[in-house]
């Protein structure tokens, strides 16, 4: 009877335990930004992530946008809250909705967090309305744009922001009448709403946060045809002449690297469409999103009489962004301590693709010039550090950039192709 009894109660906590297992475990609270631990959580449980968002844009740079984003996201296991990542005051939401009706949920540490009792295995659907964030909008009197690496797009508006949750956009921007607006996809269509114009681009191809973009504002434009592929140009600056004297060598220069890189990699453009901007005192040389290139715009309008180290800068800061298309924006990092690898194939294409370009430079020195003071200053230094480097925090993810992934890391990359040959690294 005794060992009779010990069994029932042995099956009773067995059953007990296996019933445990299988409820929902509490969701911890996360860390502000986005640490290691919730970016593996989502990568195992979200899949078939597609936004659509639309942001309403006022002339008045000081007037607030509001928005909408929907999210559409498999959701895999309910053992865990869903947790959307919105670097914002609480204050700047206004709703959340799933099928239609508003539920709750609770705010914490730039995270919106939503029950799984309103959630479901398989297909969900969010909508959430809020105030975009400022701080990677940049706006001014009478454009803005977005720069939102490494994990600034949050900032801006909910989602998934970690580059190994890639998703589909799909933007609608309500815009002053007058205004031009350029997104990774194409446009659409173009409409009259209210008083504005409402610009709807195409569904983008699957893209990490970080490579999302757009700009609107009082922009010039124009289009070039480059080997059978349209090309788009927007830009600000107001000199005619210095506009019509660069524009061939500008489309001409993005013609050859997207040829060469085709050619190279065996891979044809991996996107729908290729347009790039110039910005007025945009904050890094160019940044590499996809279908919708943005640079800084005094680095491509140059003088009659610019110095070949002018023209080969140009040249190279246009084959820098166009090689990210392939490295690092199809082929992507799972988390950003690899961040080097985008940069260093970028930078190791970029040196490749305008050497034929200026056969009067000696490359080998200008690459020595280029690359070894800077990487042996910190190299030799303290602070010195492994190109490939932790981060527990996506949040702390703008330390990791500086001269060792720059210009470091493109050394290495040489000095592996010395060691097994050309043909070799590029069949690899």
């Amino acid at each position: 009877m005794y060992k009779y009894f010990l069994s029932v109660k042995l099956l009773i906590l067995i059953v007990g335990l296996a019933l445990l297992s299988s409820c929902k475990q509490p969701t911890k609270n996360p860390d502000k930004g986005v640490s290691f631990e919730l970016n593996q959580q989502r990568k195992r449980t979200l899949s078939e992530i597609s936004y659509q968002l639309q942001l309403d844009i006022p002339a008045d740079k000081f007037t607030p946008i509001n928005g909408r984003v929907g999210i559409s996201v498999n959701i895999n296991s309910l053992r865990d809250n869903l947790i959307i990542d919105f670097n914002e005051d609480a204050s700047n939401l206004i709703k959340i909705q799933i099928d239609d009706k508003e539920i709750p949920y609770t705010f914490f540490n730039e995270h919106i967090i939503i029950d799984s009792e309103y959630l479901k295995n398989g297909l969900n659907t969010v909508v959430i309305d809020f105030m975009a964030g400022d701080l990677s909008l940049n706006r001014n009197e009478d454009y803005l744009y977005t720069l939102f690496v490494p994990d600034r797009a949050a900032t801006c508006f909910p989602l998934f922001d970690q580059p190994n949750l890639k998703a589909t956009y799909e933007i609608t921007l309500t815009t002053p009448v007058g205004w031009e607006a350029v997104s990774n996809g194409a446009i659409k269509e173009v409409s009259a709403k209210s008083g504005k114009t409402e610009i709807k681009f195409e569904k983008t191809k699957p893209i990490s946060s970080y490579l999302v973009a757009f700009a609107a504002g009082k922009f010039n434009k124009v289009s070039r045809v480059v080997n059978d592929r349209s090309m788009t140009m927007y830009y600000r600056e107001t000199d005619s002449v210095k506009v019509k004297r660069n524009l061939d060598d500008i489309f001409d220069l993005h013609g050859k690297s997207l040829a060469w890189l085709e050619d190279y990699t065996g891979i044809d453009y991996p996107f729908d469409k290729f347009d790039f901007a110039l910005i007025p005192s945009f904050q890094y040389g160019g940044m590499e999103h996809p279908g919708s290139i943005f640079y800084n715009e005094s680095s491509f309008f140059l003088d009659e009489k610019a110095s070949i180290n002018r023209r080969m800068g140009r040249a190279s800061l246009i084959a820098h962004e166009t090689a990210h298309m392939w490295f690092g924006d199809l082929v992507t990092m799972d988390w950003f301590n690899d961040v080097w690898m985008k940069e260093v194939f970028a930078n190791f294409m970029a040196a490749k693709i305008v050497q034929p370009s200026f056969p009067e430079i000696d490359h080998n020195l200008r690459f020595l010039l280029a690359h070894y003071p800077s990487a042996y200053e910190v190299d030799r230094s303290a602070g010195a550090n492994p190109i490939l480097q932790e981060l527990s925090n996506l949040k702390n993810a703008g330390s990791l950039y500086g001269a060792i992934i720059y210009q470091k890391a493109p050394i290495v990359m040489r000095h592996l192709e010395r060691k097994i040959g050309v043909e070799l690294v590029q069949k690899g």
